[in-house]
């Protein structure tokens, strides 16, 4: 079984855990304002905020936790009425707040932002994905 990192609990992916990268809450001042003047809706400002935010908060994870994490992502895509909004929202049914600071009203497509966090991570994480797709899942 493939475990969270630093844990010993079941690795098990969502999409909202992309987000983790953009939470303020912990940042200093400098980093918060930073994120913050950029435009989630342009496509410099996205892809600066997927490759500076998200997917370097998420280098830490091993190939297969990638590959997981894209697959997880992958399958939501696929579901045409999946909430991507819901991402950018507080969730009441579990107490958590988003990671991100912008709400689902100042993000005009969410799903059009998770599917550039797809293309942007299919590339970046090429290999560790195609490393990982040759293995059977199954023994993790």
């Amino acid at each position: 079984m493939l475990t969270a990192p630093f844990t010993t609990l079941p690795y098990k992916p969502t999409v909202d855990s992309l987000l983790a990268g953009l939470d303020v809450e912990y940042k200093d001042k400098n980093s918060k304002d930073e994120l913050l003047r950029l435009d989630p809706n342009s496509k410099k400002g996205r892809e600066c905020i997927i490759k500076n935010y998200i997917i370097k908060d998420q280098e830490y994870l091993s190939y297969r936790h990638k590959f997981l994490l894209v697959k997880e992502l992958e399958k939501a895509l696929a579901n045409p009425s999946y909430d991507f909004g819901a991402s950018f929202e507080y969730d009441y049914e579990t107490n958590e707040p988003s990671a991100s600071p912008w709400s689902a009203a100042e993000i005009h497509t969410p799903r059009s932002f998770f599917e550039d966090i797809f293309t942007i991570v299919n590339d970046i994480w090429k290999t560790d994905i195609l490393m990982a797709a040759t293995e059977d899942s199954s023994t993790w």
